[in-house]
């Protein structure tokens, strides 16, 4: 049972050793790495945690049987010991039955010499001088056949005793034996017992030092999950800085007849452009990085047709747009062209459906900077819905 217990606890001990040399981040200016190494000492922790509750469980049934076998064992003692006091007053009431027996034999035998004194020099000594002085030698005869009569009777007596006596020391050895082996059973299972109870006070010990390790191990995960969240705050803020710095420091530049400016990576026309930098920053402030495609030049106009429709000249001039796949605009017909659409992504993604948070977040707010959505295109907003 011990070695089972140490099996047991051997990889509980070594999954918290594993978990303190986890080694500092390279570069401790890089938030990104330290959240990163943050986020594996957290799957590391749970990893543990998993560990140390499936120990925990083994541990709980293993003391479940012991209170089983404890019980049992208590069971057995009991009745050895109920066994060993049985023995013990059996023995002495052997004894005190060969004690009486032989009190008994004794007795006779004194009675026996004292009937032979009186026959031959006591009481019956004159009535047998004067029978012979009479010579009535019949009386004498029958006197002594009285006489005979009595001694075999009490010899007879004396037998029978000696028979019961033997017998009785017979149970008497036998009852010390009996007595002797239940001391045995009783001092075997009193053995048996105590290391029962020893092993269960080890096994609890065993199982108190995995429920620390649990709540030592749950307290460290909640604290890498705050500073994990608290470098990823702080992650959001300096990119939020970046791209307001880059928003801050784009250059105004023209396409043909079109007046661009960058706002946050994505590039749209000049006019539109203060209304799409107050609804990113306002989606910022709600936890929402929109990043994605504007303004598209009629070359990547035809460019797309031909990804979306096919290449040959009727794919790309006059195959309808909802026949291509995704539905894309004739060139020289996208909003796309005019730097007045723009098709957004949140988290690297393009926005495919219309139950993700992100398209629920325009949906709420985006005609209040004056863009709608084309609803066939969950992606694409435009200043007129087109």
């Amino acid at each position: 049972m011990l070695r089972t217990l140490a099996k047991i606890v051997a990889p509980i001990v070594m999954s918290t050793v594993a978990l303190g040399q986890l080694a500092a981040p390279a570069n401790a200016d890089d938030l990104g790495a330290k959240r990163r190494q943050l986020e594996a000492q957290r799957a590391q922790a749970a990893s543990q945690l998993n560990v140390l509750k499936a120990s925990q469980g083994q541990i709980q049934k293993a003391l479940d049987a012991l209170d089983h076998n404890i019980a049992a064992q208590q069971a057995a003692l009991d009745g050895a010991r109920q066994a060993a006091d049985a023995a013990a007053f059996a023995l002495q009431q052997a004894q005190k039955k060969e004690a009486d027996a032989a009190a008994q034999v004794a007795k006779l035998k004194s009675n026996a010499a004292d009937a032979a004194l009186d026959a031959y020099v006591g009481r019956s000594k004159t009535a047998t001088f004067d029978a012979l002085r009479t010579g009535d030698l019949a009386a004498v005869a029958r006197q002594r056949e009285y006489f005979n009569i009595a001694l075999s009777s009490t010899s007879a007596t004396l037998d029978q005793l000696r028979a019961a006596r033997e017998d009785l020391l017979a149970q008497r050895r036998a009852a010390q034996r009996a007595r002797q082996q239940t001391e045995a059973r009783r001092s075997q299972a009193q053995a048996s017992f105590v290391g029962l109870v020893q092993a269960q006070k080890q096994q609890q010990q065993f199982a108190d030092q995995v429920e620390n390790k649990i709540a030592v191990t749950e307290q460290q995960s909640g604290q890498l999950a705050q500073q994990s969240s608290q470098l990823a705050n702080q992650i959001a803020a300096q990119q939020a800085a970046q791209s307001r710095s880059t928003s801050n420091s784009s250059v105004t530049r023209t396409s043909g007849n079109i007046c661009l400016q960058t706002v946050r990576t994505i590039t749209v026309a000049c006019s539109i452009a203060a209304q799409l930098d107050k609804m990113l920053g306002a989606a910022e402030g709600d936890g929402f990085t929109f990043t994605g495609g504007g303004y598209r030049s009629p070359d990547q106009q035809v460019a797309v047709r031909e990804k979306n429709c096919g290449s040959s000249q009727y794919a790309v001039y006059q195959e309808p747009p909802e026949d291509c796949s995704p539905p894309t605009a004739y060139p020289g017909t996208s909003m796309h062209e005019q730097g007045l659409a723009i098709d957004f992504m949140w988290n690297g993604s393009i926005i495919s459906s219309h139950s993700s948070p992100a398209w629920q977040w325009l949906n709420t707010h985006a005609a209040t900077f004056g863009f709608y959505n084309l609803p066939s295109e969950p992606w694409h907003w435009s200043v007129n819905g087109h």
